[in-house]
């Protein structure tokens, strides 16, 4: 996985946490104060192990994905359904759109996707007469 890959799938993690917050920010109903901050906790945590499962170069799983993609749609709906707020509807729809399509990128890459190819242990391979002495 490239570097940019890597550093937007942590950057999803954040902008799901930020999307907890962002209630406080704006004066919203308490249903969509409530939906916030649960989705966006959920989104957090499951986006954040498929950041952590995409930058050690593993094949993100797909159920932690998918539920990152559910919460990520459901940030960024719920102000439409519930009730729009100016400002918070923009954030919120925009934060939500990007959490999802970092769920998208790991259910993508959880079904098409391979692991990364590690340097191998050298040290594991070598003889034992070749092992350095202990003085």
């Amino acid at each position: 996985m490239s570097r940019i890959t890597k550093g937007v799938s942590l950057l999803g993690t954040l902008v799901a946490v930020a999307t907890v917050f962002t209630p406080a920010v704006y004066a919203v109903s308490h249903t969509q104060a409530l939906a916030n901050v649960l989705l966006g906790q959920f989104a957090a945590m499951t986006i954040g192990y498929t950041a952590y499962r995409i930058a050690s170069g593993k094949r993100p799983t797909l159920r932690p994905a998918l539920v990152g993609l559910l919460c990520g749609l459901g940030i960024a709906i719920s102000p439409v359904v519930l009730v729009p707020v100016t400002g918070f509807t923009t954030v919120t729809m925009f934060g939500g759109g990007f959490v999802a399509a970092i769920g998208l990128y790991g259910v993508v890459a959880s079904q098409l996707g391979e692991d990364e190819e590690r340097i191998p242990d050298l040290s594991a391979e070598r003889s034992p007469d070749e092992s350095p002495k202990a003085a």
